[in-house]
């Protein structure tokens, strides 16, 4: 059997499987379906009996007609109540689904491995919680309402002739006005409604992009519970929009046709009045009633149908795409817990590529990291330095080889729990939308405002931090966009101060700063790094000079290690990086510069 037809029958047993668990709704709203659909039918039944009375009964009194106009009102009041019943349930349904779909995609992505992430484009992430879903909504509503209440319709009109009386139609002239001010009342309020809406849509967005390109952070810290929380938050108050729009659209719609019922009901009359006086015939006014009343959107609605039933298939193929594609790096169900960190890091690297590429990043690694040391990365760019050094958190795992800590293999540790002893400091600061407080204390979040406090200090923030106009509860912008550079980074120091895990990588913290950043900073950093086990990935070779060791690291291979002394003596490819950056500096400039010494 083909790949293909596998694929079609999966997905129409899991969207049946989504909206199994609301049958009764659905139940109900294709109850309101049929009754909408009869009582928009029976306006053709008054038109008949009142057609059959003309041509086959005697002259009929003008109260009969005024007793048909009641009668219609009374029809389309009812039809109302049926189509508010089957709008709003249908409404509630399709988002109640969207809401979950929404909330277990998030949850299954957060929880997938870095390399799915460094693999996908943000974008195109982020357009299945947008565009897809919303598609995807679009197909619900039009394939439930279409086939139970659109087509009947449509082929109810089709097989109607009619035709036009002037006189009539200035009759309805009258009630436009009315109905273009009621239009525009539900207008402004939906307009409100759709605003908040689209806010709360935006806002959704934001915090979505935000951990997708923070997840680096997110799992270093094992924040994903906290962020499924605040997607789930987020998530629940775009569902409370868009229940807003859904309540305006029901009850505005019945309230328009009853107000076209009552202009009918006046027609009703006024034809009558017409077709007593012979100015019209029965037949005309029956083209006319039937037009009026029963001329609605549904060759509207049907067209394009299957185009956009094609295009929601599509869009929920690929939500379950993300929803199918499981984690690469997981816990064994046998996983050792990680308590504590007690004597080395040892990467034994025999060969390393990415997924789906088949040459190497890494070759023939071997790296002992005693508890205590620094040991510093340099090299060109482009080396392998932040893939060694990402091999440590397992964000990849070797293809060939193994990552040791305390002697045992990182894979078989508990992922969250040895993940929860290492702390990550990255030149590309992450910081969220959020106070400073709440970034500080980020994967501590019942750490004391004292221990923040010293945190904070600590990283050489608490002076800046104090003289912002909120203090500690600013609110810093997307990305920490209202911070400077090097404010931004002491947050992040600060922040892995607070989660005082035993091992620290470094991956180029200072490379970006200005000179008077950069000191402060390298102060904070000399704290960060009292009593840890320190991987540091340096392109400023100043700032790594009193590490206790610095491989040198070349085309994937370390092809140099010892003091930064020791590395100038040989005159090899250290010498030649520190001759490059500085041919024209002195030792007073460098000390001037700072460097990162590492206290014990």
């Amino acid at each position: 059997m083909s790949e293909a037809p596998k694929k079609k029958r999966s997905t129409f047993i899991r969207l049946i499987a989504l909206i199994l668990p609301y049958k009764g709704l659905i139940l109900f709203s294709l109850i309101c379906m049929v009754g909408f659909n009869i009582f928009t039918a029976a306006p053709v039944y008054y038109a008949k009996d009142i057609v059959d009375g003309i041509v086959y009964g005697g002259k009929p009194e003008l109260k009969q007609y005024f007793l048909v106009g009641l009668g219609l009102i009374i029809v389309f009041g009812l039809k109302g109540l049926f189509f508010f019943g089957q709008n709003y349930t249908i409404g509630y349904l399709v988002q109640r689904l969207i809401t979950k779909l929404r909330q277990r995609l998030f949850n299954h992505m957060v929880g997938l491995s870095f390399s799915f992430f460094s693999k996908a484009k943000t974008g195109d992430l982020v357009s299945r919680f947008t565009n897809d879903l919303n598609v995807f909504q679009n197909t619900l509503v039009i394939g439930v309402t279409g086939p139970f209440r659109d087509i009947p319709r449509f082929f109810m009109l089709l097989g109607i002739m009619f035709y036009r009386s002037w006189e009539l139609s200035l009759v309805t002239l009258i009630i436009i006005p009315a109905t273009l001010l009621f239009i525009h009342i539900f207008g402004l309020r939906n307009k409100k409604a759709v605003s908040d809406r689209q806010i709360s849509f935006s806002e959704l967005s934001t915090l979505v992009i935000e951990t997708i390109t923070g997840i680096r952070v997110v799992k270093a810290f094992g924040m994903e519970d906290y962020e499924k929380e605040r997607i789930n938050k987020a998530s629940e108050e775009l569902y409370s929009n868009h229940m807003r729009s859904i309540i305006i659209d029901s009850y505005s719609t019945p309230v328009i046709q009853v107000i076209g019922a009552s202009a009918g009901a006046t027609i009703v009359v006024y034809g009558g009045y017409l077709i007593i006086h012979g100015v019209i015939t029965p037949g005309d006014f029956t083209s006319f009633i039937l037009s009026f009343f029963m001329l609605n959107d549904p060759v509207a609605k049907m067209n394009g149908f299957n185009l956009k039933l094609q295009e929601g298939l599509a869009a929920i193929k690929r939500i379950f795409e993300i929803m199918d594609t499981e984690p690469d790096i997981v816990s064994k169900p046998d996983a050792k817990p990680f308590k504590s960190f007690e004597t080395s890091i040892e990467l034994k690297v025999r060969a390393f590529h990415y997924p789906e590429q088949s040459e190497s990043t890494l070759e023939d690694i071997q790296l002992k990291v005693k508890k205590g040391e620094a040991v510093a990365l340099v090299g060109s760019s482009g080396a392998g330095k932040t893939t060694l050094a990402n091999l440590i958190p397992r964000f990849f795992d070797v293809t060939r080889g193994e990552v040791l800590i305390d002697g045992v293999n990182v894979k078989d540790y508990d992922l969250h729990a040895m993940r929860s002893q290492i702390a990550i400091v990255t030149q590309d600061t992450i910081l969220f939308n959020d106070t400073v407080a709440n970034n500080i204390i980020y994967g501590q979040p019942d750490c004391s405002k004292e221990r923040m406090y010293a945190a904070a200090r600590a990283a050489n923030a608490h002076e800046f931090v104090s003289q912002l106009t909120d203090g500690y509860d600013t609110l810093i912008g997307e990305k920490g966009v209202k911070l400077s550079g090097g404010q931004r980074q002491r947050l992040s120091i600060a922040r892995a101060l607070v989660k005082d895990s035993p091992i620290l990588i470094l991956d180029e913290a200072t490379s970006a700063l200005d000179s008077e950043s950069e000191i402060e900073v390298q102060q904070a950093i000399e704290n960060l790094m009292e009593n840890r086990t320190t991987v540091v990935i340096a392109h400023r070779l100043s700032t790594i000079r009193n590490a206790d060791r610095i491989c040198v690291m070349e085309e994937g291979r370390i092809v140099e290690e010892g003091t930064h002394e020791e590395l100038l003596l040989l005159e090899g490819r250290y010498s030649q990086l520190h001759a490059l950056q500085f041919r024209s500096e002195t030792e007073e400039e460098l000390g001037r510069s700072g460097t990162i010494r590492v206290r014990k």
